[in-house]
């Protein structure tokens, strides 16, 4: 799909902006100058603003997703993924590990970080995995329910395809 949403807008890197920022942040286009969040409408203005660009500039690439039948019913089936604890999670004692691959799209590395974490027996609260298609350097970011020690941290730095682990303070 990402392909295809490049293509419609390889003439207009802004209007590219505005297509990927909706999909990062799971807003949905309900129409035509219609950028939602759930059932919250979000001003044109304020994604201008935010990503830098004319809020007509955010209105012509709703006007081009709703041309598009494909597209449209992609960009109007979005949604956001649900509350990141990350932010908070200095607040209520968790801990949080940002974790770089190699290759995002290779299998098993999810699985194989959890279970680093699981064999040292905290709990995971929460596990947000970025598209490699819509971030520059996507990474999984796994909330858990303590901030991990540095032998669990050696341990998911072993697992085959990490590149890299940043532990969030």
């Amino acid at each position: 799909m990402w392909q295809r949403i490049a293509a419609r807008f390889v003439d207009s890197p802004q209007r590219l902006r505005v297509a990927r920022a909706l999909i990062a942040h799971g807003f949905h286009v309900a129409g035509p100058g219609d950028v939602r969040c759930k059932s919250v409408r979000i001003p044109l203005k304020a994604v201008g603003d935010a990503l830098g660009v004319d809020r007509r500039t955010v209105r012509a690439t709703t006007e081009d997703i709703c041309q598009d039948p494909e597209l449209f019913e992609f960009f109007s089936r979005l949604r956001p993924a649900g509350p990141s604890l990350e932010e908070v999670s200095r607040v209520i004692g968790y801990g949080v590990v940002s974790i770089y691959v190699e290759a995002p799209e290779d299998p098993g590395i999810l699985a194989k970080v959890t279970g680093a974490i699981a064999d040292h027996d905290i709990p995971i609260r929460q596990v947000l995995a970025e598209d490699a298609t819509v971030y520059e350097e996507p990474c999984l970011k796994v909330i858990t329910e303590e901030p991990l020690g540095g032998d669990v941290i050696a341990a998911i730095a072993a697992v085959q395809g990490v590149r890299r682990v940043v532990i969030q303070k």
